[in-house]
């Protein structure tokens, strides 16, 4: 049997891998603690990895261990998340969310065998991911008009207007933003320099600066300084993971702009930037992706600016002979 490993701590000490007889239950165990020690900034991943190994092991609930696991199962898996439904409306689970817990189990998988020692191949190698239906892949992010972002901070107190300013004129991630601290900003400078901090890092690790404009800066210039935090709750509290969200769907509701979401304000960002004249590399750094081409996903043009680039077109002058 696998032996467990966890901190010195916990009275518990490693003990030599085993190549069999390790439950789903004690392997799940393991891989949490070995994310939750290298990756200790990122506490949401670690969340994100145990709700995936809970959906695993109920769907594979008379599977007990780790090498009865088959291609099958992990096909049969994908078939039982696809027909369960989430959320308050119960909206089915998308091909993005299964393929994502999939990639969790492979990483599980080979986890197990090249960490631990479990001697098997990884059920999940070839699995092929769902094809995402062809709308959302050709569909350019989802942006606020000019006018529903006016309703939504006509709509909000000071402090959530701020809020969602910050979100819309700065690009900022949800994350990155409820982690945001005063030690963050020059605003002699007009800057925000996005650092790690205990139980946070950047996505992929990489800290970057970002120019704040005037309005944002004014916004930021009278907000309280009773915190360490730029935004918190009462008594200088961080705020919670969905308290930000909460807040926007109250403003909405009362604004009368629906499918509202805190991403959308990043998406919006960017796209005013291109079209503004902001070139791809500079809004790559700006936003923080590691991967040109997740930035190119803001490029489609419009149609009006598309037609004015063709009005440009003509032929040349015939010659007189």
């Amino acid at each position: 049997m696998i032996g467990a490993i966890v901190l010195r701590d916990s009275g518990i000490r490693q003990t030599d891998p085993v190549s069999s007889g390790a439950t789903i239950t004690e392997a799940a165990k393991l891989f949490e603690e070995h994310v939750r020690i290298h990756s200790p900034s990122k506490p949401r991943t670690l969340e994100r990895y145990k709700e995936v190994l809970v959906h695993f092991e109920r769907i594979l609930h008379d599977k007990k261990y780790v090498e009865a696991i088959t291609r099958s199962d992990i096909d049969d898996y994908k078939i039982f998340r696809t027909r369960e439904t989430v959320g308050n409306h119960r909206h089915p689970v998308s091909p993005a969310t299964v393929n994502f817990e999939v990639t969790v189990l492979k990483t599980f998988f080979y986890y197990l065998i090249c960490e631990r020692g479990v001697s098997r191949e990884n059920p999940c190698a070839r699995s092929k991911p769902q094809r995402v239906e062809k709308e959302r892949l050709k569909r350019r992010p989802p942006t606020f008009t000019s006018a529903e972002t006016d309703k939504l901070l006509a709509a909000c107190d000071s402090i959530d207007r701020a809020i969602f300013a910050t979100l819309l004129l700065s690009g900022l991630r949800k994350g990155e933003l409820t982690y945001l601290t005063w030690s963050d900003l020059d605003l002699d400078h007009a800057t925000l320099r996005l650092t790690a901090k205990d139980g946070f890092a950047p996505k992929d690790y990489e800290e970057r600066e970002i120019l704040l404009p005037p309005d944002l800066v004014g916004v930021l210039r009278r907000l309280p300084q009773d915190s360490m935090w730029v935004f918190s709750m009462r008594k200088g509290k961080r705020f919670g993971r969905n308290e930000i969200l909460r807040r926007l769907k109250k403003t909405a509701e009362r604004a009368g702009v629906r499918n509202a979401t805190l991403h959308k304000f990043r998406h919006t960002y960017a796209t005013r930037l291109l079209e503004g004249g902001c070139d791809i590399v500079t809004l790559q750094h700006l936003l923080g992706h590691s991967d040109l081409k997740t930035t190119g996903k803001y490029l489609s043009p419009d149609q009006e600016r598309a037609r004015k680039a063709f009005n440009r077109l003509c032929l040349p002058e015939p010659s007189n002979k």
